[in-house]
């Protein structure tokens, strides 16, 4: 392809994303990851309440949906919010409509936007899949990954360098919340004094709750590469199920569940109040 028609396709990618149709599915998205967020965090407080074992992640977040009344309606409706949501993961690692920049903080943070875009793609085909009937039970997708990424050249190498991405990923959360730096993806000026300090402290909430988790997620997978296992990894049931488990475990549970539960609000706030300025 030349140069002319490149940068031809390249603005007609940037008008359609610019455009009304495009932003409301996006803000959609922001939607059905607070949904998912909720329940999972729900899922979580209730391992803290009973002590019990049980499926606490995006996954069994949708499985659950579906079985709800008109559950295959709100999984369709899913499987486009969610598929729009990872899109603006490209979006903002691509074109930096949030103005990130390009020096290193900016790089990394648009690496996890564009690691978020491909999550939230493997979520869409998973919900697709429970909509055809071939989603059925599903195993750990982080030891999954994991066994993967030992099975590469250098895979301990590599491994280990994803462990110690996620527990400093955990860090940046606890820092996000100390800062808010939330506040400058949103359009402040229509928020009311209440709705700001209201949507700060689902935020900041919300950044510890996350960050407990990535933090813990990275050692297990740094401990995965050091003994050269991919059992050894957590998602997100494996670490809730873990962190129960410790002096004082249901109570920090509940704390962290209560947490993920604030995000799934902010980011609904966000469906409303994240700046999407045209790319």
């Amino acid at each position: 392809m030349g140069v002319a028609p490149a940068r031809q396709a390249n603005r007609s990618v940037k008008n359609a994303l610019s455009s009304p149709i495009y932003q409301v599915l996006a803000r959609t998205g922001y939607v059905a990851r607070g949904v998912l967020y909720g329940y999972m965090g729900y899922a979580a407080f209730e391992i803290a309440r009973t002590g019990g074992v049980r499926k606490a992640d995006q996954q069994s977040s949708l499985v659950a949906i579906g079985g709800f009344p008109l559950g295959q309606f709100i999984l369709i409706a899913g499987v486009v919010a969610i598929g729009a949501y990872a899109i603006w993961g490209f979006v903002r690692a691509i074109y930096d409509p949030l103005h990130r920049g390009k020096d290193a903080q900016g790089i990394v943070t648009r690496l996890g936007f564009a690691w978020s875009g491909l999550s939230y793609f493997g979520l869409m085909f998973f919900a697709f899949g429970l909509l055809t009937h071939h989603g059925g039970s599903h195993p750990d997708a982080t030891q999954q990954s994991i066994h993967k990424l030992l099975s590469a050249p250098m895979g301990v190498l590599l491994t280990e360098i994803a462990g110690v991405v996620g527990i400093l990923a955990g860090l940046g959360q606890f820092l996000d919340a100390y800062r808010a730096s939330f506040k400058k993806d949103e359009k402040r000026s229509e928020m009311s004094a209440t709705e700001k300090k209201v949507t700060d402290a689902l935020g900041r909430f919300g950044f510890i709750g996350r960050g407990i988790v990535f933090s813990v997620m990275g050692w297990f997978i740094l401990l995965a590469a050091r003994q050269n296992d991919p059992q050894q990894a957590k998602g997100f049931s494996g670490t809730f199920a873990f962190l129960v488990t410790q002096p004082y475990g249901r109570a920090l549970l509940a704390l962290t569940a209560l947490g993920i539960i604030a995000l799934g609000l902010h980011s609904m706030v966000l469906a409303r109040y994240i700046r999407m300025e045209r790319v």
